[in-house]
């Protein structure tokens, strides 16, 4: 499979409904955070025949609430290494499911988090090969993913 056939919305909807219960509606693709926005950034490697990464950001009120569903608790009781642990599963599940969908032997990476308003992402040598952006209770999520070039 080729990266351009791999449809990040379609993971990040299914992985969202069965992991949240939430539903994750197609948004606006230059849709991105404000810059006044607390964003949390969970990201994976995936190294191998294919190279790359994969990220899933979302604002911190919706990883709050993300967090409660997925530890069974009241939003405003989680703490931030929850947070942190829910954003970095969330971006495992998107970047195993990707992983999954490459050709040859790869490798997933354990997740990274990054918590904090206004910055960029960057992955040295690679380059966006797909965004996927979405809506959830009215909040943006977006998942990218990028393509290391040789």
């Amino acid at each position: 499979m080729t990266t351009t056939t791999i449809d990040l919305q379609q993971i990040g909807a299914e992985i969202w409904a069965a992991i949240l219960g939430l539903d994750l509606q197609p948004a606006d693709a230059v849709a991105q955070h404000d810059s006044d926005v607390v964003v949390v950034t969970g990201v994976v490697q995936i190294t191998g025949d294919w190279a790359g990464a994969v990220t899933v950001q979302v604002s911190e009120g919706l990883a709050r609430t993300a967090t409660a569903l997925m530890f069974g608790s009241d939003p405003a009781d989680v703490t931030e290494e929850e947070i942190t642990d829910t954003v970095g599963e969330l971006a495992n599940m998107t970047g195993g499911n990707v992983k999954s969908l490459l050709a040859g032997n790869c490798q997933l990476s354990l997740p990274s988090v990054t918590t904090g308003r206004d910055y960029q992402v960057h992955i040295s040598g690679a380059e966006v090969v797909e965004r996927a952006t979405a809506c959830c209770d009215g909040e943006l999520v977006v998942m990218t993913m990028l393509e290391r070039r040789h």
